[in-house]
């Protein structure tokens, strides 16, 4: 065998070995994520948010092993590229699914020292847009917000808005809701477009925050700029910086999560179990599943399904509600 053969194939023993090693844990009931372990990297995020750590830093993580790892945060790359996302967050939370951390990826994207860690901070260049088709020309800042009332106006005289309505109407909730988060819902403006299909989404968070009498609701993207911010707030929508939605997650709480980018299903099914839940149908393909066997025990034996109708804001969605105990 040659050296550099042998060498490789003891780095995909040993990848192999930590994948089943994360899997044995995770069957043993060991959680992925926790609140605990959510507040503290949003601790350790709020770091470099506040201009600490701009050139990046080494921070210490707790994997899911308990071993504490040391990683190094990367400072941001200079953007500007044609088809780059200008004006998110510059650091945010990358957060990995128990599929993601189970899989033997190659060798050259493996990292030792982020095997066991479900989260960590980066300075992401986001490409947003790419290939997306505007129904709306390109605006001023100044006429955003008469744009994002325009479309939910549209909306509201659809056929698809009856059939929402007409669900939430119908929709028996054993229990009080007092708060509705919308998490991940994406940019309401890309280059320079007011974008239908999160405007929309957004709206639902203020449907539902009427239909169920709410007096709380928020919104969090690290993807928002400050011109979806002011739009928000315009709207009466509080945003939340991340990690803050996920850790205002209780039982009390309606949850819209749709094609976030982050394993959502995972993530609730270690930490909490809201009142309701609007997200991504399961896949039912076995070799690209959507989350883990805990999540889909959690969608199977505690909540009622219940079909959400189609839209192009709305695709392949469901909801669900908490069974009463």
């Amino acid at each position: 065998m040659e050296p550099q053969t042998e060498l490789h194939g003891d780095t995909r023993s040993r990848i192999n070995s930590i994948c089943q090693d994360i899997q044995a844990m995770y069957d043993a009931g060991t959680p992925v994520f926790t609140k605990d372990s959510i507040r503290k990297i949003g601790e350790e995020l709020k770091h470099f948010q506040t201009g600490e750590r701009n050139n990046g830093a080494k921070i210490t993580l707790k994997g899911i092993d308990g071993v504490d790892y040391e990683i190094v945060v990367d400072s941001p790359i200079s953007q500007g590229g044609e088809n780059e996302h200008i004006g998110g967050a510059t650091w945010e939370i990358i957060y990995r699914s128990i599929t993601y951390l189970t899989t033997c990826r190659d060798i050259e994207f493996f990292h030792f020292e982020k095997a066991y860690l479900p989260m960590w901070i980066c300075a992401p260049i986001r490409k947003i847009g790419i290939g997306l088709e505007f129904k709306n020309p390109v605006t001023p800042p100044k006429e955003d917000f008469n744009i994002y009332q325009t479309i939910i106006q549209q909306w509201k005289t659809s056929q698809h808005f009856e059939q929402v309505q007409d669900i939430l109407t119908s929709v028996e909730v054993p229990f009080v809701i007092t708060k509705v988060i919308g998490l991940g819902l994406g940019p309401l403006v890309i280059k320079s477009h007011v974008f239908d299909r999160c405007v929309v989404q957004h709206a639902l968070i203020s449907v539902l925050r009427q239909n169920f009498s709410i007096s709380s609701a928020y919104v969090q993207d690290p993807a928002y700029t400050s011109r979806d911010k002011n739009i928000l707030h315009l709207a009466g929508l509080p945003v939340l910086e991340d990690p803050q939605g996920l850790l205002e997650l209780d039982e009390y709480s309606i949850l819209v999560a749709i094609s976030p980018n982050l394993p959502i299903k995972d993530i609730v099914a270690d930490i909490c179990r809201p009142g309701i839940i609007i997200w991504n149908r399961l896949t039912l393909d076995p070799m690209s599943p959507s989350c883990g066997s805990r999540a889909r025990k959690m969608i199977e034996d505690e909540y009622h399904t219940v079909p959400f109708p189609d839209h192009e804001g709305f695709r392949n969605l469901v909801m669900l509600v908490r069974k009463s105990t």
